[in-house]
């Protein structure tokens, strides 16, 4: 299932992301691409122990963890600390799977990935996150604050750059619930409920509904 989460972060807060990230160090973008990193990856991104860094990965962790959106898809046990990228004219991550396993060892399970947008479109020519998904090909290329959550099993690229600079923010989360089906019924029996909450529908379909859901996630949950 792949999400679209519209105004992750808000406006001030892109504008702040941003306004720092033009001003820090960026590195060689390769070493977080895995084994293949330096074929497939050609992009910079900002040293986790940069000065600035906690304070831009709290500010993005912080509005995934208010955004009922993502929580309802997401069902998150943990976050990764997100990478803030850059990319340039020429620059580009070819088609690749992203790790099962990340962070110290022995790891967090990567069942989802996310990457948030952090300037307009028109900043930049090319750069479109493009997923690989059972029902096609999709390209995303969304307004700054905007995010895209997928399964991090899906075959991803971001095209090349032919003009301007791409910047955005990626993380990777561990879902309380790993199967990609289970999580989507849970999700959309989550949001059905919340459409009868807010057309008023008959408190007592609202009920059964919301059973059901706690239901299932008392058996598909590993919290």
């Amino acid at each position: 299932m792949v999400a679209v989460i519209s105004e992750l972060l808000s406006k001030d807060q892109v504008r702040a992301i941003a306004t720092k990230l033009f001003s820090m160090p960026f590195a060689d973008g390769s070493m977080s691409g895995g084994v293949l990193g330096a074929e497939l990856k050609k992009n910079t991104q900002v040293p986790p122990t940069s000065p600035e860094y906690r304070e831009l990965s709290d500010m993005v962790m912080a509005a995934m963890r208010r955004n009922e959106t993502f929580n309802q898809v997401a069902l998150p046990r943990r976050i990764l600390s997100p990478i803030f990228n850059s990319y340039k004219q020429g620059e580009r991550y070819d088609r690749h799977i992203d790790a099962a396993l990340m962070g110290p060892y022995p790891g967090m399970r990567t069942d989802l990935s996310i990457t948030i947008f952090l300037n307009t479109p028109d900043a930049y020519e090319g750069g479109e996150l493009t997923l690989e998904s059972p029902f096609g090909e999709h390209a995303f290329k969304l307004t700054p604050g905007d995010a895209v959550l997928y399964p991090t099993h899906y075959t991803h690229r971001v095209t090349p750059i032919t003009k301007g600079r791409r910047l955005a923010a990626v993380t990777w989360i561990e879902s309380m619930v790993p199967d990609p089906q289970q999580r989507e019924v849970l999700s959309d029996l989550a949001g059905a409920a919340d459409i009868l909450v807010k057309n008023k529908g008959d408190a007592e379909v609202i009920r059964t509904l919301e059973k059901g859901r706690l239901n299932l996630m008392r058996m598909w949950a590993r919290p």
